[in-house]
């Protein structure tokens, strides 16, 4: 449980401190910082904002540093001589990827309907976050996958422009395959774990027993050493890597029926939120096994999310969230079931 919270130039909160109980509920107008918040949690639990690529955007403008800090952790970022990140846990620093997946987290925005209509990149992403925050063995994969993928690019770029023997790429692609293998197998299992879930989930939310919610996992490839090494001319033609789990895909199936192209806007609203409930199981049940964790259920993060649904879906958010320390922002605490408001720490912003 997170108990404390203190931003300082973090967006537009130049000096802010909040105590936080199990339930908290941040009521202000549009504008003020509700979802600023919100976001300086997220880059405690993901060293990243849910809403911005651009890290140093987070920083006030007028300032040229900024400090989140969580109970124990805390994430500096300063914007000169070049932007920098770095992270502590109980004072001592730390590297960034033994930071991230200490402060579990699910956030849950209106926007995350970008998971079903967006690019695939979208869909990469919320997968990325949830597996970096359990598995460090997939982070790491990560990690090097991404930089080999640049180097390796860099290379097909060479051999196109300038020439050069092909054999040069034996070495990347075979750390190219390795990571990637690591990456997509872990990503499938989540998938088989959330497939387990979201019919059930989704048809709690909907109120409707008939419905049925799956995932399908897409690739261009089955084995990708055998791919890479198969289309290497093509390749060096394109002078970057087109095949490896970059290019992977999740598609949502509603009633059989691909989500994105048949389903109306609150049965979409309703299959990312059975999504986030199942993202909470499956962190909460990974973060079970590792060893020497203390957090094992993650922060949830609802930024304006009642306000997204009719009645009956907000009661059945409610009834869902309260296994878990909630933090919702709204511009109208109406909107926020009474049972809910009954125990929630409500702190006015703006």
């Amino acid at each position: 449980m997170l108990s404390r919270l203190r931003l300082e130039n973090f967006r537009n909160h130049q000096n802010f401190e909040l105590s936080l109980s199990n339930m908290v509920v941040l009521v202000g107008p549009n504008g003020v910082g509700k979802s600023n918040i919100l976001e300086a949690i997220v880059v405690l639990a993901f060293c990243r904002s849910f809403r911005e690529e651009t890290k140093q955007n987070l920083i006030n403008h007028q300032a040229q540093f900024a400090r989140v800090t969580g109970d124990d952790l805390e994430v500096f970022m300063g914007k000169e001589p070049q932007f920098c990140m770095k992270t502590k846990a109980r004072g001592v620093a730390t590297k960034v990827t033994d930071f991230v997946g200490m402060l579990p987290a699910v956030v849950f925005s209106p926007e995350m309907l970008d998971i079903i209509t967006g690019s695939p990149a979208q869909r990469r992403r919320f997968l990325d976050i949830m597996l970096c925050q359990v598995d460090r063995e997939y982070l790491e994969s990560l990690v090097n996958y991404n930089r080999i993928r640049k180097r390796r690019n860099s290379l097909l770029h060479r051999l196109r422009e300038s020439g050069g023997d092909p054999s040069e790429l034996d070495y990347w692609d075979n750390e190219l395959a390795n990571h990637g293998s690591v990456i997509q197998a872990k990503r499938r299992d989540a998938v088989v774990f959330f497939n387990d879930l979201l019919s059930t989930t989704y048809q709690q939310i909907a109120d409707n027993q008939d419905s049925s919610l799956k995932l399908t996992y897409i690739s261009n490839f089955s084995n990708l050493g055998e791919s890479l090494r198969n289309h290497r001319s093509r390749e060096i033609a394109a002078a970057t890597t087109l095949y490896g789990p970059h290019r992977d895909d999740l598609e949502f199936y509603l009633n059989n029926q691909n989500t994105a192209h048949f389903a109306s806007r609150g049965e979409m609203k309703s299959s990312i939120m059975a999504l986030k409930m199942a993202e909470l199981r499956y962190i909460e049940n990974k973060r079970k096994d590792l060893p020497g964790i203390q957090i094992t259920k993650p922060l949830l993060l609802l930024d304006d999310v009642f306000s997204e649904f009719d009645p009956l879906r907000r009661l059945h958010l409610s009834r869902l969230i309260h296994d878990y320390q909630t933090i919702v922002t709204t511009a109208d605490q109406n909107f926020v079931e009474p049972e809910t408001m009954k125990h929630a720490q409500v702190v006015s912003i703006g």
